[in-house]
């Protein structure tokens, strides 16, 4: 009980040290819906009054909280909290402005992000008639991509990860009990089992609904009001709503039909899973893969974390009689070979998504990736050599090294938690265009050009590679219908890209663009070609593909592992150094989800 009692301390302690290790908290508002462009564009000045503003987001927003307010250049408040998302693209907010004079506008904004319910706040500026440009505006300060706690204080910050860290964690625990029980075990669910899966709902409940409390006074709303008019919020409602109902089912049959009750506990748990999948930065994207690769990924995470676990007890408090280590270790390791599987390369396609990099310190974001990166490589290299001593009881530091993997999963999973309340920076990245090979001279290093956010509608204009003294002009053409304009671009605070925003591209459209560099003389150095198509949903030709994309290659691996699995498995094979039966059971399980995951990636993945 002592060796119980301190590595239960010591695991708290590494969890309350957690806010520390990744930063201090910003006392600014967190942005996950970032503003990518507008029409009228921050800093432009128009020759008439726009009848409309309209504002593009990286992420779909939701009208609970999203509108702006117009200034005039005394401050009044001309239309406040207007504006609502439009219709035929969440994206972007419109909003219908008065009848406006000549002078200077301010736009203060605001967002909720309908993917995982964070706000953002920001504010630009616009001139209409004969006035001075005006000075562009900016974000809230720190709010950018790769921000983690923006949006509170250092205790709010505290709160907010661990109530999300314990209301996942009791999810997972169901579902990796059930599991354990079934496999691992290898018997029907005992009361003892069934309560314990009723404790990791219960454990979900309360923790879920302070979750709930801490978002909507984020955005100055009370819990019910975010619970009922907002997306983030229904689904946090709904998970408190499954977790509770599995919950107390699982209690009251746990002495009667244990089994039953284990079950629909464990089905509660996977339910409250697919919410937190679905309420997180994967459900950002238009397309199915992202959210089930997370749902995988969850799965995978809870039959490894909460294995562990079991194992941690059993080795510090002795195993019983019946079910000696050396019995129940190479039956989970059955398990652990094909969760380990899943959680690396779901875990790379989701990094890849959300940051384009996968590995990255120039954020806080990508800083506190790296160290649930760390974590993890640490946590599996200890696995293999538990997995090597198959908990034989002459292996006498078997106990303190799982008790070290064990601690190991459950950092990972605070370090997950974290990672949920920052803003990955793949959203708002600009969408890169390939050159026309035949416009670029052998041997040279041409400009390059970006579209933010790469979706029909308005478009930001972006431009890097060309010299700091430089005049650059984008020469656009329409083929698909008449039609041509020509952009001058002005370069960034940073001076690191030259940008232009306001443009408009429809749907359905083909264009010729030509980048057009001029020195400090007005003499043209070089001009550079590209070539790009929109559809309705986004750039459908003339993206510049990264030389390996790491999407494809999870894809790829996970069709030919799964084939060549199934052909092992159903000729009778089981995975190495395994409980036989188990090995087989879980390989031509594992096989087969991810058959299925590999083919959704390939077909029902986001655009590269």
């Amino acid at each position: 009980m002592n060796r119980r009692l301190v590595a239960l301390v010591a695991t708290w302690g590494f969890l309350l040290a957690g806010p520390t290790m990744v930063g201090p908290a910003t006392p600014v508002v967190l942005g996950h819906s970032q503003l990518v462009t507008s029409v009228p564009a921050a800093g432009d000045v128009l020759p008439d009054a726009p009848g409309e503003i309209q504002l593009v987001f990286s992420e779909p927003v939701d009208a609970t909280y999203t509108s702006l307010d117009l200034l005039d250049a005394t401050g009044k408040t001309l239309a406040g909290a207007i504006g609502k998302p439009d219709p035929a693209d969440p994206h972007i907010l419109s909003a219908p402005l008065p009848a406006l004079g000549d002078g200077v506008y301010t736009v203060n904004w605001r967002a909720l992000s309908a993917a995982d319910g964070h706000t953002t706040s920001g504010f630009f500026t616009f001139g209409v008639g004969n006035v001075a440009p005006p000075s562009a505006g900016a974000a809230s300060p720190d709010a950018g991509a790769g921000s983690i706690h923006a949006g509170h204080d250092s205790g709010t910050a505290f709160l907010e990860t661990e109530y999300r860290f314990l209301g996942d964690f009791g999810l997972l625990l169901a579902v990796g009990f059930l599991i354990f029980s079934a496999l691992v075990l290898a018997d029907r669910p005992t009361i003892g089992v069934t309560r314990a899966i009723a404790a990791g709902l219960l454990l979900s409940v309360p923790n879920t609904a302070l979750l709930v409390a801490v978002e909507a006074g984020g955005i100055n709303l009370d819990p019910l009001a975010y619970v009922s008019a907002s997306r983030t919020g229904a689904l946090l409602a709904s998970r408190v709503l499954v977790a509770l109902v599995g919950g107390l089912v699982a209690l009251l049959l746990g002495r009667r039909r244990p089994t039953v009750g284990a079950v629909i506990g464990g089905l509660a748990g996977l339910a409250g899973l697919v919410l937190v999948a679905a309420g997180g930065h994967a459900a950002a994207y238009d397309a199915p893969a992202p959210v089930a690769v997370i749902v995988v990924h969850l799965v995978a995470v809870s039959a490894w974390a909460s294995g562990l676990l079991v194992l941690v007890w059993f080795a510090l408090g002795g195993p019983p009689p019946d079910r000696p280590l050396s019995l129940l270790v190479p039956r989970f390791s059955a398990i652990a070979l094909i969760a380990t599987a899943l959680i690396i390369l779901t875990g790379i396609y989701s990094d890849w998504l959300q940051t384009r990099t996968l590995v990255s310190l120039g954020t806080p974001y990508g800083a506190t990736l790296a160290v649930k990166i760390g974590l993890a490589v640490a946590a599996f290299g200890l696995g293999a050599f538990n997995f090597v001593s198959g908990g034989r009881a002459a292996d006498r530091r078997f106990a303190a090294r799982v008790t070290i993997e064990g601690c190991l999963a459950v950092a990972i999973l605070f370090a997950t938690a974290v990672l949920a309340s920052g803003s990955p920076p793949a959203l708002e990245q600009p969408v890169a265009i390939a050159a026309v090979p035949s416009s670029v001279p052998a041997g040279s290093l041409p400009p390059s050009l970006a579209l933010a956010p790469g979706r029909p509608g308005p478009t930001r204009f972006e431009v890097t590679g060309a010299p700091a003294v430089a005049h650059v002009e984008l020469q656009l053409q329409r083929l698909d219908a008449d039609g041509t304009s020509t952009l001058t671009l002005r370069p960034d605070a940073a001076g690191a890209a030259y940008t232009a925003a306001g443009g408009l591209l429809p749907a359905n459209s083909h264009w010729d663009a030509s980048v057009v560099v001029h020195d400090a003389s007005g003499t043209e150095v070089s001009r550079t070609r590209f070539a790009f198509a929109l559809d309705g949903e986004g750039i459908s030709q003339g993206r510049a593909t990264p030389a390996v994309d790491p999407a494809l290659i999870v894809a790829l691996t996970l069709l030919i592992g799964s084939v060549l699995g199934l052909a092992f498995g159903l000729g009778g094979g089981s995975l190495p150094r395994a409980d036989r039966a188990i090995g087989r059971v879980t390989l031509l399980g594992g096989s087969v989800v991810g058959l299925v995951l590999g083919v959704l990636i390939m077909f029902g993945g986001p655009r590269p």
